[in-house]
Parts: C-alpha cells; structure tokens; sequence
C-alpha cells in the first residue's frame, strides 16, 4: 500500500526536477501545447507530488511517535521499576508498551473529536470522556500484570468508539439535511455515550479489583 506513496514521496524531495518532468514536457511539445500551459501543468504536477509527499512523511512520522513513546529508546527508571516489580520479562515489557502505545493512539483520536459540535462535547463533558480514557490508560501502565484486566477497554470500547466517532462525523458531513440523516446522528451518539458508559464501568471494576 505503502510503496507507490514512497516513491511519490521520494520524488517529492525534488519538486521541480522529478523524473515524469521529462515525459510530460516531451508529450506536450507533441501536441504542440502552448508554451503557458507546459509551464502550468509542470508546476501543477510538481506541487501535487510536494503535497503527497509531505503528507505522506507527517502520517509516518506520527505513527512512529505513537509507537515510540513506549517501544523504542530507553525506558525510564521509574517505569523500569514497575515493570521489575510485576516481575515482566524484557518480551513482555515490549508487548506491553506496544499495546500501551495503541490505545494511546486510540484515545488522543477520540479525544480529538470533544469539540466537533456541541451534541459530541455534550456526551464528553456528561461522562467526563477526557479524565475518564487518561485516568484508566494511567492505572493501566501503573499495573501492567494486570492488562488483561482491562482487555476489553483495550481491545473493544476503545477500538468501537473510535470508529462510531468517524461514522458520526462522516455522515454529519454529509450536505443533504434529512430525517434518515437526523434518526442516524442520533442513534450514533446514544452508541457513543453507551460505550463511555462502558468505559466508565470498567474502569470502576478495574479501580476496585485492585483494592
């Protein structure tokens, strides 16, 4: 998948050089295209291969920093010291942070939509959504012997919610003003407020097994 935008992203480094430059400007000169519209077609290619590529290198690098926060360099003491108690291997520590780091990057994308519109910051604000998913990913990464424990925050609501998030902006989005559109916003949001209530509730568990 990733192939054809990396080498986009490649040719990208050299915006006004890139190699189909060539082709193109020989093609227009066949069809004896004006000379402003070899220049604009050029520019207008080049520029689109610059924004890929750009794009492209943003969404990469995001996700190695995802990932980076808790698999690669060095651990911190105080972590290492959590990990030593709980008596985890070195293979373990690593699929450990590897999920920790997942679920991160599910949460800071749901937590991204509490503004979207105010019938979303409603349903946040009602289950306290942003002090609720950091609060539990927090007693989590304090207790990794326990993670499956919280399997199905980690594996299910965290997952679910986030894509009932997108459905819910993706339909929103959509220009044509209906009561079919309305009855699905609104069955969207009730999905997303059962699901924070689902969070809720597992964190509760979670909180009291650990008493």
């Amino acid at each position: 998948m990733y192939r054809p935008l990396r080498y986009i992203a490649k040719l990208g480094q050299y915006p006004l050089y890139w190699p189909m430059n060539l082709p193109l400007l020989t093609l227009l000169l066949i069809l004896d295209a004006p000379y402003y519209q070899i220049a604009f077609w050029i520019i207008a290619l080049s520029f689109l291969v610059f924004i890929v590529k750009n794009s492209f290198c943003s969404n990469i690098a995001a996700s190695k920093d995802y990932h980076g926060r808790y698999r690669l360099g060095r651990i911190p003491k105080s972590r290492k010291q959590i990990y030593d108690s709980a008596n985890l291997t070195d293979q373990e520590i690593q699929f450990f942070r590897s999920e920790m780091a997942e679920s991160l990057a599910h949460i800071e994308t749901i937590l991204n939509f509490e503004n979207y519109n105010t019938h979303l910051n409603m349903v946040f604000k009602r289950y306290d959504m942003s002090i609720l998913l950091k609060s539990y990913f927090q007693a989590i990464t304090l207790a990794p012997y326990r993670l499956s424990q919280a399997s199905d925050f980690l594996y299910q609501i965290l997952p679910n919610l986030e894509n009932v998030l997108k459905q819910y902006t993706n339909i929103n989005q959509e220009m044509h003003r209906s009561p079919k559109k309305i009855q699905a916003l609104t069955n969207l949001r009730e999905e997303i407020a059962n699901l924070a209530e689902q969070a809720q509730e597992s964190f509760e568990h979670f909180i009291q097994d650990s008493k």
